[in-house]
């Protein structure tokens, strides 16, 4: 197997497995603010959903901004899951209905109780976020005659490469 195909098939098994993501934002001054959170994606890997309260630095950064850098690292191997995301807002109605039941399956495969679709509208101060995953990537590393890292370079992945 080649690094390439290891490094893929590494970002597949973080895909998986990790329960928290870390997401950067920017802040209205223009400084970088970043939250791990607990995510949860759905089927087509094409949204990552995570519960939050609006008062919180990020979500109000996502409010003004859409904006989000998301990164799944590897604590065992160098490097991790890079994703940029779109359209960052707070989900309401059907959208929320189907992301809770993504939410509570994963909750209930993990022995936890499901969360009640009145947690997010009862107008308590969490609720259920969604970004657009636009791409995904894996970085690889570019070494010189000696094996030291020159640089990274950034590889796209497509989707069906994650499953």
């Amino acid at each position: 197997m080649t690094l390439l195909e290891t490094k893929i098939q590494r970002a597949r098994e973080l895909i998986r497995t990790s329960k928290h993501i870390a997401l950067a934002t920017t802040n209205a001054d223009g400084s970088p603010h970043n939250s791990p959170v607990r995510f949860f994606y759905d089927t087509t890997l094409e949204h990552i959903f995570w519960g939050s309260a609006t008062e919180a630095q990020h979500s109000q950064n996502i409010v003004h901004t859409g904006q989000v850098f998301a990164v799944l690292y590897d604590r065992i191997e160098t490097g991790g899951v890079f994703m940029q995301c779109n359209e960052g807002r707070i989900l309401e109605e059907s959208e929320l209905e189907a992301a809770l039941d993504i939410v509570n399956n994963e909750r209930i495969k993990d022995g936890q109780q499901p969360v009640s679709l009145d947690y997010y509208t009862s107008g308590g101060p969490q609720k259920m976020w969604s970004a657009r995953i636009v791409n995904i990537w894996i970085n690889m590393p570019v070494r010189d005659e000696r094996g030291f890292i020159l640089r990274d370079e950034r590889v796209e992945l497509e989707r069906n490469m994650l499953w």
